[in-house]
């Protein structure tokens, strides 16, 4: 495969291939060659992440709070079993990953618009907050 350097005054690789192109790797993966494509998601995993990381979501059964985030809350299962050493942290944050693209990938244009729309608001506050504090 045809490769170029990368750019030196972005660090960003340049164009070569033009098509589409499959190839298998010595050790056995693949590479998608893809020009012009930034990223490629996931579609209609939800059922594959629940089989794969099942034993995190009977650990999330058990947390005290339905919403619970696994993050600081009291109670919760998951972070317990972290603590205790039967779940990695890592394999906590793989999940947690995997689940927030599923439901980026999932939602609606108005929840995708709600959602920028409250991401937006509170850059605005945090900002007038900022301001406000450096006129103290």
């Amino acid at each position: 495969m045809e490769t170029r350097d990368v750019r030196v005054d972005d660090s960003k690789g340049r164009h070569t291939t033009t098509g589409r192109t499959l190839h298998r790797l010595p050790e056995g993966g693949w590479l998608i060659d893809t020009p012009g494509m930034r990223e490629i998601q996931l579609t209609d995993v939800e059922e594959g992440i629940k089989e794969v990381f099942s034993d995190i979501l009977e650990l999330a059964a058990s947390c005290k709070f339905n919403d619970c985030n696994h993050d600081q809350e009291p109670g919760c299962a998951v972070r317990e079993a972290i603590e205790e050493g039967s779940l990695d942290t890592e394999r906590l944050k793989r999940w947690q990953k995997l689940a927030a693209e599923e439901t980026r990938n999932t939602e609606t244009l108005a929840q995708r618009h709600n959602r920028d729309r409250s991401f937006g608001k509170m850059v605005k506050r945090a900002k007038k907050d900022k301001a406000h504090w450096q006129d103290d």
